[in-house]
């Protein structure tokens, strides 16, 4: 072979594995740069995942607090003015603005609260709505002839109610990861 040709192979070979070395540091550049910003990505989605997450938290708690507050003054103010009732009183003020406040609560609780606590809290205050309804017709018409008294069967349905207002504290709370406690109320809860 020629000592002149085996220099110009020896050249090509050369040029082109320094171009060749250049074009492959570059690809290889590329490839690490699109991992990187793939791990980006999907870092920025997972922050965005939890973010929102979280925010759905923060939403129920704040709609859960609202919602079960409501429902506490309103059964209490149910159970107030049935004592009023059966000691033959007038009824207290207030009840009809803790009904609207239960009102406004669970309508915002509809739109973010789990079907779980939905389906409990619905059931409860549909109930406490149903003992208002009774409380107020019995005031109206006032108490039957030869004696006072609030009417029957709505002293059963506030203890019903309350041992509602548990379950459905114990929903929210599930929902909400801060409990671990059975949804049903344990025999004898809350009795002196």
């Amino acid at each position: 072979m020629d000592p002149s040709l085996s220099a110009l192979i020896v050249a090509v070979v050369g040029v082109t594995g320094t171009l060749a070395s250049g074009l492959f540091a570059h690809r290889s550049a590329l490839r690490t740069k699109a991992v990187e910003l793939e791990h980006a990505a999907r870092q920025s989605r997972e922050e965005r995942v939890d973010a929102e997450r979280r925010a759905s938290l923060e939403a129920r708690r704040t709609s859960y607090i609202a919602l079960n507050q409501a429902m506490r003054q309103f059964h209490a103010a149910l159970s107030a003015d049935r004592a009023s009732a059966a000691a033959g009183e007038a009824p207290g003020a207030g009840r009809e603005e803790y009904r609207r406040a239960l009102r406004d609560a669970y309508a915002q609780a509809q739109m973010i609260a789990t079907d779980a606590v939905l389906v409990a809290g619905g059931d409860l205050v549909h109930r406490l709505n149903r003992i208002h309804r009774l409380l107020a017709a019995w005031e109206t018409s006032g108490a039957p002839e030869g004696g006072s008294g609030a009417p029957d069967g709505i002293g059963e349905r506030l203890e019903e109610s309350s041992r509602l207002l548990y379950e459905v504290r114990q929903r929210m709370r599930l929902d909400l990861g801060i409990t671990e406690l059975p949804v049903e109320r344990p025999d004898g809860h809350g009795e002196s």
